[in-house]
């Protein structure tokens, strides 16, 4: 990358991870708000991606309905309003597309990206009106491991992958990268233990458990959002983030994480 993209990229994840830190600290509206933000444009973005396949799909259906869902958990209300929720506007969009003549192909591609990506992406809305003594380790779990994960697959994979890891999706991604980024994701397990040992009492073997599913999962989600991207013919999802691509460009990874790290710290009932 030529150093005016580099500093745009680094100038961009400043103002990314400045706004993120902002909504973390004033509360679950603003969280649910920023998240919300990035299902509006997601939906779009697949919407995009799904139509250069040869589909006519619209990114409204996941948008009202995500909208929807997200009150009702700000609202903490019960599990009963949440399905009739689904049920009433999946019910109202096929009966609309249906007799406005959408194709069926076009109304399953809608309906797909309520699934893919706002319904993974919901999750961190759920995860933003959670107490915090759930909100902060699932959170720093995924991030923390996530990026180390990241980062040092690229660093590593660069200057010493020789065996790629599935070019036929990425072909830039190495085994030397992912085994490198899996392990050094997971030791960030430590790093998320010494800083919140004195916040909660989740242990070390905990925090280094779910970090190890989280590589995994993260990587997992990187490639899933590749496969689609490949198959669309486009680089990025959009240039919404300077330097990052999209929305789901920047949350395909952390979109399969979090809710692998919420699993794991909930099965050892650190809750």
């Amino acid at each position: 990358m030529k150093q005016g993209g580099t500093r745009v990229r680094f100038i961009t994840g400043i103002i990314i991870v400045s706004v993120l830190a902002l909504a973390i600290w004033l509360g679950p509206v603003a969280r649910i708000l920023f998240f919300y933000t990035l299902i509006f444009y997601g939906a779009r973005e697949m919407s995009d991606a799904l139509n250069r396949l040869g589909f006519r799909s619209t990114p409204w259906i996941a948008r009202i309905l995500s909208a929807i869902l997200a009150a009702l958990f700000l609202l903490r209300n019960e599990t009963v309003f949440l399905l009739s929720a689904v049920s009433i506007v999946l019910i109202v969009s096929m009966v609309i597309g249906l007799f406005r003549g959408w194709r069926v192909a076009d109304l399953a591609a809608s309906l797909a990206i309520c699934f893919y990506p706002c319904a993974l992406y919901l999750g961190f809305c759920y995860l933003a009106v959670e107490p915090d003594e759930i909100f902060y380790p699932v959170v720093f779990t995924t991030l923390f491991a996530t990026s180390f994960c990241d980062a040092f697959a690229y660093f590593f994979g660069r200057w010493f992958g020789r065996h790629k890891l599935w070019p036929s999706i990425s072909p830039n991604k190495t085994i030397e990268g992912s085994v490198s980024g899996t392990v050094l994701g997971t030791l960030s397990g430590v790093l998320i233990w010494l800083i919140l040992r004195s916040y909660t009492n989740v242990p070390l073997y905990v925090y280094l458990i779910a970090s190890f599913f989280c590589t995994l999962a993260a990587q997992l989600g990187d490639l899933c959002a590749s496969a689609i991207k490949r198959q669309a013919g486009i680089k990025d999802y959009s240039n919404l983030f300077p330097g990052h691509g999209g929305a789901i460009d920047r949350l395909d990874s952390f979109s399969f994480a979090m809710p692998t790290a919420f699993f794991i710290l909930a099965l050892f009932r650190t809750f």
